[in-house]
């Protein structure tokens, strides 16, 4: 596994969580030599810049194109600007417009201001002020998105407490039933006298309702959002006997293969949460092999020196161990691997997915200390990694040659 491809981390902290602000305006403005010479200065300045003669034009613009700042012409030959700025804030509420006039008063500016522009700027105009002016424009935009952003994730979490608290009532209630049923089984058990076929069957309700009681402390856990028991975990003994139930699970449609490299250093887990979480991707694999497929783990070590691209996403340097889970299903296109993390996002149909999997995986990793991975690409099948902190004396960092693997 020295061949690392490059991954995702998936981090509201690290660039590229969120949709990329293109830096495009647009001008509207039906003087054509302004207009033209506006825009190619600028493109030069670096600006994604369209033009528009008319207000009919600038909304066909709009509607072919995401814009981020409009700059519009008090007078347009079919109309006015301030009817356009005033039309473009109802039918796109994000767009920031700026207002150009050559006919600049304190009447214009209060008159733009009230349809909703948010500068403006009195012909003629410095190259510096034009500059000046869509640095506000774009702060502004990336303050609202960011406030957005706060908004969602706030909302995500209240969510998110309220469905663990509401798990862990029902995980308690029905961990009372539970152990009248274990109760009554193992009285039942203690009395049957010689009925082979009747203790196996009581054995078998026994394994049933174990099986149960795990499910409702992992269901517990998730309602406290802390791990229950953690401990030195050898993936060489642990995978193997996973990858053996987990074929019973997905069914022949699905091989599954598995390699552990030699050596893999142990790692400090709850067993039970890391099962959980692989299964999680397992099923999340199978879904996406609508037709079977193959599905592959794979666990080494792996070294992060200081300056490996993946310190950026929270990795500290130093030792860990790599655990992948590959498929060679549908895969995701960037835009629905951009939001694969985000609580109750899913593109399963109703009734078939929460949108909560990928996310439980992410804080249970994050739990050990370690970080989530995530590269995919349209019928290219997806890959997990999962990064977890080695147990192990601190190795020494890797030359620049072999520490060129990027996230």
């Amino acid at each position: 596994m020295s061949d690392i491809p490059t991954d995702f981390i998936l981090d509201d902290k690290a660039p590229g969580t969120g949709a990329v602000l293109r830096r495009s305006v647009l001008v509207v403005d039906d003087d054509a030599d302004f207009a033209e010479s506006l825009v190619g200065l600028l493109q030069m300045e670096g600006y994604e810049a369209s033009l528009a003669r008319n207000a009919e034009a600038a909304e066909a613009v709009l509607r072919e194109r995401r814009i981020a700042v409009a700059l519009i012409d008090l007078r347009l030959d079919l109309g006015s600007g301030v009817d356009l700025i005033r039309s473009l804030h109802q039918s796109a509420p994000d767009l920031v417009t700026v207002m150009i006039t050559a006919y600049a008063s304190i009447e214009t500016a209060i008159e733009a201001m009230k349809a909703g522009a948010y500068d403006y700027l009195s012909k003629p105009f410095y190259t510096e002020d034009l500059l000046a002016t869509l640095d506000r424009c774009f702060e502004r935009i990336r303050l609202v998105e960011e406030r957005r952003r706060a908004e969602d994730r706030l909302r995500q979490l209240q969510r998110m407490e309220a469905i663990g608290q509401l798990t862990s009532g029902l995980a308690h209630d029905f961990n009372n039933v539970l152990s009248v049923l274990v109760g009554n089984l193992h009285w039942m058990r203690e009395r049957l006298g010689d009925e082979p076929a009747l203790h196996e069957m009581v054995d078998d309700a026994l394994d049933a309702a174990r099986a149960g009681s795990e499910m409702t402390e992992r269901l517990l856990a998730f309602g406290r959002q802390s791990t229950s028991e953690t401990k030195p975990t050898d993936l060489g003994e642990a995978l193997p006997a996973f990858a053996r139930v987990l074929g019973r699970t997905l069914g022949d449609a699905v091989t599954i293969d598995l390699e552990v490299a030699p050596g893999t250093d142990p790692i400090e887990i709850d067993r039970s949460q890391l099962e959980s979480s692989l299964l999680n991707l397992a099923l999340n694999a199978r879904d996406a092999m609508p037709e079977g497929g193959g599905l592959r783990f794979e666990a080494a070590n792996l070294v992060i020196g200081p300056e490996d691209s993946r310190v950026a996403s929270g990795l500290r340097p130093g030792p860990y161990v790599l655990l992948s889970v590959i498929d060679s299903g549908l895969g995701m296109p960037a835009a629905i691997q951009r939001r694969a993390l985000e609580p109750f996002f899913t593109t399963k149909p109703p009734g078939y997915g929460s949108g909560l999997g990928l996310t439980m995986v992410d804080g249970f990793v994050r739990q050990a200390g370690g970080r989530l991975g995530l590269t995919s690409a349209a019928g290219e099948g997806t890959r997990v990694n999962l990064y977890f902190p080695a147990l192990t004396a601190r190795r020494p960092a890797p030359s620049s040659s072999e520490g060129g693997a990027n996230m």
